[in-house]
């Protein structure tokens, strides 16, 4: 299985997301927002000071991370250099840096939370403890992580998924395996992992429901939260 090369996507890819995500999306920012709100509803006090979106790309979730946590240095790392370099024109008041060992060592133990949605399944299985290490190291003591998935056991997801094509390289992880790598590098997670992406975006006044249904396995996406 060929990796995908996201330098080469990073121009077209909200719009192939666009395409792609209809039933969820009427604009490709709903998703985007729809999970840094969850993670603004569930933090806690006090709020974080240092954030960074681990695997940013071109920085769509990046934007809402600065409304909802407005008082906060927003950072973003990816291991794409043209996707951060789209990231750093839509979104002027952001850090971004290249994920390499020079930045790494950098921001050892820096972050108060670190937010990754869907990156996993593009990474192959066999380096996805390094990675979560690295996450783990750059994450605070004390701090928060966020993991985010899709839910191989969706329909909808797999279809979209086994169609798209920055896609062509995912893997879905289920929530036990990505529950086992997360504590194997040493993050506690909270409890179990929760389903949620079940409302799309013209239902979107209904969204308080998911809070009720989140242990159901039928949302388009789980997530999972852990403290370092």
């Amino acid at each position: 299985m060929e990796k995908v090369n996201f330098d080469e996507h990073a121009a077209e890819y909200e719009k192939t997301m666009a395409q792609d995500l209809g039933f969820f999306t009427e604009e490709t920012g709903y998703l985007a927002e729809y999970k840094v709100k969850i993670v603004k509803e569930t933090f806690g006090h006090p709020e974080p000071i240092n954030i960074l979106e681990y695997g940013c790309g071109i920085g769509m979730n990046i934007n809402y991370f600065s409304k909802h946590f407005p008082k906060a240095n927003i950072y973003g790392c990816d291991i794409s250099q043209k996707s951060l370099e789209v990231a750093a024109e839509r979104n002027k008041k952001v850090n971004f840096f290249l994920i390499n060992p020079e930045n790494n060592k950098k921001f050892e133990g820096y972050f108060d939370l670190i937010f990754i949605a869907c990156v996993f399944h593009h990474i192959h299985p066999k380096h996805r403890k390094d990675s979560m290490d690295n996450v783990y190291n750059l994450t605070k003591e004390g701090g928060q992580f966020y993991f985010f998935e899709h839910n191989p056991f969706n329909p909808v997801t797999r279809r979209i998924v086994n169609t798209c094509i920055w896609d062509t390289d995912a893997i879905l992880l289920k929530p036990k395996e990505s529950i086992e790598l997360i504590s194997n590098s040493g993050f506690r997670p909270d409890g179990k992992n929760k389903y949620t992406l079940f409302i799309p975006s013209y239902l979107r006044f209904l969204r308080f429901t998911e809070k009720f249904i989140s242990f159901l396995p039928l949302g388009g996406q789980y997530y999972i939260k852990s403290k370092k």
